[in-house]
């Protein structure tokens, strides 16, 4: 594919061939196209000369380089590998119906039912998102919540290929603020709430939540739809200057949920979609988990599918890995959760509470290299919703896994509590928290979630945390 056939401008260059594009030097071979990403950390720029050594026809630049080769100057470089990437792969997002989910929590479980909405519609659906990639029998696992461009558009033109109609998608604010999703119109683009995560990259909450804000425009989707209960959310649907589907609980709302009910087996409530009334059920539990799937089915309406699908997809979602997954042993229940974040595991520990019939143990940490703010709010948290807990390493990263326990630790001491435990091998905190568990105690083991690894110093080791319980329950024998 040529230069002008990317969207370059190409008075004032060859208009050369491009075999390949690439942001990373190090995957650049003969005939590819460099862009240089401009970052916090790093500057494309620096490795340009490495990627002219490989073989790249031409590099992508934001200023002029001291190298003999073809320079395309642009005014912002990961909004020309968006586009170029789009266009590289033939535009196989506009070939598919793109649904976008965004917020700090519920991504990932809001998009699994929309994708069991969308079958049960009779309709092909690909997911995209922090568990896997999947469509058309194939599951992959993931790198990232939301993939950078090139990879991006590359699966969209597989799935495409495939014969998928739908794609559902986690939108990260890591990915709006990076540009990852620019030149693509969404049918509908989803928020489900605001709160803390991500601080050591975005700084603030109110830089956390432009980045959320800038999905909700007509540069990026046809509909939004938006949690009306969430405060920036109700600021979102206030702003919007496209057509806009509210849901909620305590607000009015277009879309919206009554007489809630839940136990550990999930829960049941009443649903109203635009005046059209049944009674949902699904097998997760907690309040949370009604919104969840009150966007779910809002993004539905706005596809304009048909309401007996909302309520049948709500009802087949089985399991989602990773989240709320419940393992009932003779000794005692494990539930296992990915809420990393002080909200989402507060969420988590308030749902337990709902049917508990004895203690919550819990098992959690926080992961390095990332927001710190959060990491004594989540001790508190913890501290006071359970009746014990283990504080744990959670992806240490190349932090020091007892330097994060100690700022979890700080949180706890601050409001006088002493039940918990640090305890910094995280398999050996999960075989205390089970020793300690008696019949009918929940023993919560929150932050990874489905995930496979456990990430050291850049190095990840196999480990997961649903496995390492049965082996367990093998070893006991309960």
């Amino acid at each position: 594919m040529r230069l002008s056939e990317l969207g370059f401008n190409v008075a004032d260059v060859d208009d050369i061939e491009v075999e390949g594009l690439a942001c990373d030097s190090s995957k650049v071979k003969e005939g590819y196209l460099f862009f240089c990403l401009v970052g916090r950390e790093n500057d494309g720029h620096t490795f340009a000369a490495d990627a002219i050594s490989r073989g790249a026809a031409a590099i992508v630049v934001e200023r002029r380089l001291a190298l003999d080769c073809v320079q395309i100057e642009v005014d912002d470089t990961r909004v020309a590998l968006s586009k170029s990437a789009a266009a590289f792969f033939g535009h196989p997002c506009k070939k598919l119906k793109l649904i976008g989910v965004t917020g700090t929590n519920g991504k990932t479980t809001t998009t699994y039912i929309v994708k069991s909405i969308v079958e049960a519609a009779g309709h092909s659906c690909g997911l995209i998102g922090t568990n896997a990639v999947e469509y058309a029998g194939n599951k992959i696992p993931s790198t990232l919540t939301t993939p950078d461009p090139i990879d991006l558009h590359r699966i969209f033109a597989d799935m495409t290929a495939a014969g998928v109609e739908y794609v559902v998608m986690e939108v990260s604010a890591h990915a709006l603020a990076l540009k990852k999703v620019e030149g693509i119109i969404f049918e509908v683009a989803a928020f489900t709430n605001l709160s803390r995560d991500h601080l050591d990259y975005f700084g603030d909450m109110d830089t956390y939540a432009s980045a959320k804000k800038q999905f909700f425009t007509q540069e990026h989707a046809r509909t939004a739809v938006i949690n009306a209960d969430d405060s920036l959310g109700a600021e979102i649907a206030r702003d919007a200057t496209l057509h806009t589907i509210t849901y909620g609980v305590d607000n009015p709302c277009d879309v919206f949920g009554i007489d809630l009910n839940m136990s550990a087996y999930g829960l049941s409530y009443v649903i109203n979609v635009f005046d059209r009334v049944d009674s949902v059920k699904f097998n997760l539990t907690g309040r949370f988990n009604m919104y969840n799937t009150l966007c779910a089915a809002a993004i539905a309406e706005a596809l304009e599918l048909p309401f007996s699908a909302i309520i049948q997809g709500i009802r087949d979602v089985k399991k989602i890995d990773g989240r709320f997954n419940i393992i009932n042993t003779a000794k005692c229940s494990v539930i296992i959760d990915f809420a990393h974040t002080d909200d989402g595991i507060a969420n988590i520990l308030r749902a337990i509470r709902e049917f508990a019939p004895a203690k919550i143990i819990t098992v959690f940490g926080c992961g390095g290299n990332r927001d710190t703010t959060k990491r004594a709010v989540m001790g508190k948290i913890v501290a006071t919703m359970s009746d014990y807990c283990f504080v744990t390493s959670d992806n240490p990263r190349f932090e020091p896994p007892l330097e994060i326990i100690k700022q979890i630790e700080s949180g706890i001491k601050e409001i006088g509590k002493t039940n918990y435990t640090p305890i910094v091998d995280r398999k050996e905190a999960i075989r205390a928290a089970l020793a300690m568990a008696e019949k009918d105690d929940i023993v919560l083991i929150a932050g990874k979630g489905a995930e496979q690894y456990n990430d050291v110093m850049g190095r990840k080791q196999p480990y997961n945390d649903e496995r390492f319980v049965m082996e367990i329950a093998g070893e006991n024998g309960f």
